[in-house]
């Protein structure tokens, strides 16, 4: 099923929830909505499911238009972060309930229901927890559950809410992986609501970034991590550096400070170069205009990975950088070095791309 979202606009009172989103996904596409509290994701989501009204815009399934389509014609299977399962049927019956409250003209036969519910509880691997009730589940397994009765009805589309949320993260985890593999199974067109930047870069097809009710960026995770083209991407989907200064002919400048970035040649009194910490390179010497003095402050081995805290000699500006471990005992570094910082790669925005 594929979905198409054409310039749709909300508003609750004076609060605009969403403004003017226009999407394309294709059949079966695994998408995560992704951004911060309030930026309009669950609302997009609601509308997606006809749970939520829209004040403009159109929402067409496979080119059909469904924007005033019931909730229940749609054939959307929604999941929701708090697994809102029926505390007194069992996991089965839980399931099954979606086949059996079908009007009697479609409903399956009880045998039908029953091997449909046990192929689920077997593809979402708790065939042997049928008979118990959700009070006697983990939270990860009645995640499973509540995905399961969503899949149950056969949906075109399948909507998730947070649906990790309110797990621990070695269950989170757990979850994303089985999700993936479940997808690939089903190749129903999914899309899931999540704030968590990790989770929506290893789970889905495409992300979609959202803030302040608008679309900041959509593309693969290698797309939109690796080329975000917003300060408020590049800061939201993990941590960076900020090396401030001042733009002219391909080189940004700050004091003694000088670092080539050549695809920028224009002039700005104001610009700031973004840097991710892995992309920070630690010299024991300085190396012409393009390092700048810093004193360690702080050492976290985590791994394979250290991570350092750094503390600029020329500013009071704290920068991170990341090291694999075999690297960082060769440089032979410690907490009140002072060592020399030095951008491999550096993403240049200037004051206008901050009020896109």
């Amino acid at each position: 099923m594929s979905i198409q979202v054409q310039n749709v606009s909300k508003s609750f009172g004076s609060f605009q929830a969403l403004s003017d989103i226009s999407i394309d996904i294709e059949s079966g596409e695994l998408i995560a909505l992704l951004g911060p509290s309030g930026s309009g994701k669950t609302t997009l989501l609601r509308i997606l499911a006809g749970l939520e009204g829209l004040d403009e815009g159109v929402i067409l399934f496979d080119g059909h238009n469904i924007t005033n389509v019931s909730p229940k014609e749609r054939k959307v299977g929604f999941v929701f972060q708090h697994y809102a399962l029926f505390r007194h049927m069992t996991v089965f019956d839980n399931v099954a309930y979606g086949l059996k409250v079908r009007p009697r003209k479609t409903r399956p036969s009880k045998e039908e229901i029953s091997k449909k519910v046990n192929e689920l509880l077997a593809l979402v691997k708790l065939e042997n927890l049928a008979d118990r009730y959700p009070s006697q589940l983990s939270g990860g397994q009645r995640q499973r559950v509540a995905l399961a009765r969503a899949l149950a009805v056969e949906p075109k589309v399948l909507l998730l809410d947070e649906p990790f949320g309110a797990l621990d993260a070695k269950v989170r985890k757990e979850l994303r992986r089985w999700l993936r593999k479940l997808h690939n199974e089903f190749h129903v067109t999914s899309i899931f609501v999540t704030h968590d930047q990790e989770e929506a870069l290893d789970v889905a097809n495409r992300i979609i970034v959202m803030n302040n009710g608008k679309i900041e960026q959509i593309g693969t995770p290698e797309e939109v991590y690796e080329r975000p083209n917003s300060p408020f991407v590049y800061d939201f989907l993990g941590n960076v550096n900020l090396f401030k200064g001042r733009l002219h002919n391909g080189k940004l400048t700050h004091g003694q400070f000088e670092i080539n970035v050549p695809t920028y040649l224009d002039s700005h009194e104001e610009a700031v170069g973004y840097v991710r910490p892995h992309d920070i390179q630690i010299e024991k010497q300085p190396v012409n205009n393009e390092t700048v003095a810093a004193k360690i402050v702080h050492i976290h081995v985590v791994g394979p990975i250290v991570q350092i805290e750094l503390k600029r000699e020329d500013i009071d500006e704290y920068l991170e950088a990341e090291l694999q471990k075999e690297h960082y005992k060769e440089l032979d570094i410690k907490k009140g070095d002072i060592v020399y910082i030095r951008p491999k790669q550096l993403r240049v925005f200037i004051p206008e791309d901050f009020s896109i």
